[in-house]
């Protein structure tokens, strides 16, 4: 049976560690580096291809391959975090997506740079999961809700702002530097890992190996799926290539589940998964996945191709819906701490988001005029959830497990958004023909169909949230067997 280890005293419930308002900043830094390295080599592709020259196989693993290392790390670091400790699993993350922005930086061809990429993703998949748990782990109460809504607000403003900056980078300077400023990101988050080191002395850990055999099925079994999405959209739902992918990584998921199931030290424990609450907050970020996601990644497709907006305007149109995620994660923190319930919140967030995103296909025939004020009503939904479903579902979970199911959040985060985006590019391919003749018509038909899909996912959430006891704060209390650090 896991036992769990303490480095200190744990702080009164409601206070945070000493020097922690210092380590909040770094957190959030890293944590804007994330999705920052995915739309900076999106906005750099062009670019990319004129310097090393033009290959769709290049270009398309240099985006895929972090998206595919990132989703497997998540869970892998998150449950290793647990055991190591988190201030040193962040530590090796950092360097090592550090060590991928250098070599991108210095590549000269496709190999380099891909490889790199993957490299990226890896060290990118410790930032999400255990910055989240580090944060779940030294804040209670309160202080955990504005804490998790800065985080929102920061993710928001690495969606709203990161594309143009990183443009603005690839233009003046070249496509390089949108590597460097990642790099230089990195570095400074690095050189603050001390006061990290300090914040999560209270921390609990997992004591017992790491499940190997667990990490090595999960990440065969992810790759596997996620690589049969991609040539899925390619090659077709029916294809021969896709189906083997998909059946063999179905086959793994279930390998490992039985794993889990007997493992001493289990990657992700069953227990977790059990926990209704837990459950439904996952839910609720599939149902962004559904939407928000799906819009990020379609609808300047959708501009240029229908209106013929040009890339600069198709970016600024998307601020619309954006710019309210630097708000609203804020505004939920606020109104929780006032005491609003938080289920009620998430519930007004699943409505925008699958109305708003209705009501923007709705209007797309009719101008892009029309589909401003939907938009803002879907950036407004994701940004209610964004600042406080991961919180909330991190206090659901034991502290000596924080990673783990830090892990598993962005695990279903990841996931479910590329299974979003390859089913709704597949069909937007097939409806409208392609990106330069898209129909506002077929485009309102698939987004209302895949929202509709969001909605389905929407009341199950629901339906689990209400099932699940009052929220619980297990960080505010030691975990059990807790014995001093040797």
């Amino acid at each position: 049976m896991t036992s769990t280890t303490s480095d200190n005293t744990r702080p009164a419930p409601g206070a945070g560690p000493a020097g922690l308002r210092l380590v909040m900043p770094v957190i959030m830094l890293a944590v804007f580096t994330v999705p920052l390295s995915v739309s900076g080599t999106a906005v750099s592709l062009g670019d990319i291809a004129a310097d090393l020259g033009s290959s769709s196989t290049g270009e398309q693993w240099a985006l895929n391959g972090y998206n595919l290392t990132f989703a497997c790390a998540t869970l892998v670091w998150g449950s290793v975090a647990d055991v190591i400790g988190r201030w040193r699993a962040l530590l090796i993350g950092l360097l090592t997506f550090g060590a991928g922005s250098a070599l991108s930086v210095l590549a000269s061809g496709y190999l380099l740079l891909d490889a790199s990429r993957l490299v990226a993703g890896v060290g990118a998949g410790a930032v999400f999961s255990v910055g989240s748990a580090i944060i779940s782990t030294s804040f209670t109460g309160e202080r955990r809700t504005k804490a998790f809504a800065l985080l929102g607000a920061v993710a928001g403003l690495s969606l709203a702002f990161g594309p143009s900056l990183c443009g603005l980078f690839t233009q003046l300077v070249g496509w390089r530097l949108v590597f460097g400023f990642q790099l230089v990101c990195l570095v400074v988050a690095c050189a603050a890992m001390p006061l990290i080191r300090r914040a999560t002395a209270h921390e609990t850990r997992r004591t017992g190996r790491i499940d190997v055999a667990g990490a090595v099925l999960f990440c065969a079994a992810t790759g596997l799926l996620l690589g049969g999405l991609v040539l899925g959209s390619q090659t077709g739902w029916l294809s021969p290539q896709f189906l083997l992918c998909t059946v063999a990584g179905l086959a793994g998921y279930g390998l490992f589940a039985r794993q889990e199931a007997t493992a001493p030290s289990p990657l992700l424990s069953l227990r977790t998964l059990r926990n209704a609450r837990f459950s439904g907050m996952t839910l609720v970020i599939a149902v962004a996945s559904f939407t928000f996601t799906n819009a990020v990644a379609y609808i300047p497709v959708f501009f240029q191709g229908a209106y013929g907006s040009s890339p600069g305007e198709s970016g600024a149109l998307l601020m619309f819906m954006t710019m309210p995620v630097l708000i609203a994660p804020l505004l939920a923190g606020r109104l929780v701490a006032r005491g609003a319930a938080m289920d009620r919140i998430l519930a007004w967030s699943i409505g925008l988001l699958v109305v708003g995103l209705v009501l923007a296909g709705a209007a797309a025939p009719q101008g892009l005029a029309w589909m401003a004020l939907p938009l803002v009503v879907v950036g407004a939904g994701f940004g209610l959830q964004a600042g406080l479903v991961d919180g909330e579902a991190l206090a659901q979970v034991p502290e000596h497990e924080a990673g783990m199911g830090a892990g598993w959040i962005n695990t279903v985060r990841l996931g479910s958004e590329a299974i979003a985006v390859s089913m709704f590019g597949s069909l937007f391919a097939s409806f409208v023909g392609t990106a330069t003749h898209a129909s506002g018509r077929g485009f309102a038909a698939i987004t209302i169909g895949s929202t509709l899909l969001a909605a389905v996912i929407g009341v199950l959430a629901v339906l689990l949230l209400r099932r699940g006891a009052a929220p619980a704060d297990p960080a505010a209390t030691p975990a059990p067997a807790e014995v001093p650090a040797p």
